[in-house]
C-alpha cells in the first residue's frame, strides 16, 4: 500500500480554524484518509496487510470533519484516481448528500457522466466514458456541515498494475 499514494484536495468557502478546547490539547485533524484492501482483507491467507495485487479493490474512505466554530458550506473533495489504479463505475459515495462528479482529463472539468467522441460509420458520436479513463473523483456536500460534525465520503479502485509498474 505504501506504494499507492492519494492525493486529496479540500476546498472551503470558509477558512477552517481549530476548536477551541479540544480534548488534550490535540487539535482535531479536518481530514483523515484511509485506504484498505477489501480483497486481501477477504482472502484470510493473505492477511489485511497485503501488498496490493494486480486485480485487488481497494476502498479509500474520506472523512472531513468541521473543526470551525462554525457551519462551512462549500465543502467539496477532489480525489485523484491514484496510478496503477482504475476507478470502479458506481463505488462513489458519501453518507451525506452530495453531488458526486468524475473527470477524465486530470481534473479540468468534471461531470456525473463523463461521455467521449467516437466516429462510427462517418458520424461523431458520444458514448460514457471507460472506467480506465476517469482520473479524479469529486463530492459537493450539499448544504453546510455543522461545527463537529462529519462527512464521509467512499470510492473503490481495482489495482490494474503491480507496485512500481505504475506511470
Amino acid at each position: 500500500m505504501k506504494q499507492l499514494r492519494l492525493i486529496l484536495l479540500v476546498t472551503l468557502a470558509t477558512v477552517l480554524v481549530p476548536v477551541v478546547g479540544a480534548a488534550q490539547g490535540q487539535q482535531p485533524k479536518a481530514l483523515v484518509i484511509t485506504a484498505h484492501n477489501v480483497t486481501a482483507a477477504a482472502q484470510a491467507e493473505r492477511g489485511a496487510k497485503a501488498t496490493a495485487k494486480p486485480g485487488d479493490e481497494i476502498r479509500y474512505t474520506l472523512v472531513f470533519t468541521n473543526v470551525t466554530a462554525a457551519p462551512v458550506k462549500n465543502v467539496q473533495f477532489v480525489d485523484p484516481i491514484p496510478s496503477g489504479l482504475v476507478y470502479v463505475l458506481g463505488s462513489a459515495s458519501s453518507a451525506q448528500p452530495a453531488r458526486i462528479e468524475y473527470s477524465i482529463d486530470g481534473g479540468k472539468s468534471y461531470s456525473v457522466q463523463p461521455m467521449i467522441e467516437a466516429v462510427e460509420n462517418g458520424q461523431t458520436v458520444q458514448h460514457p466514458a471507460p472506467r480506465e479513463r476517469y482520473t479524479h473523483v469529486r463530492w459537493t456536500v450539499v448544504g453546510s456541515v455543522a461545527p463537529g460534525a462529519q462527512v464521509t465520503a467512499e470510492l473503490r479502485a481495482q489495482v490494474n498494475a503491480a507496485p512500481g509498474e505504475a506511470k
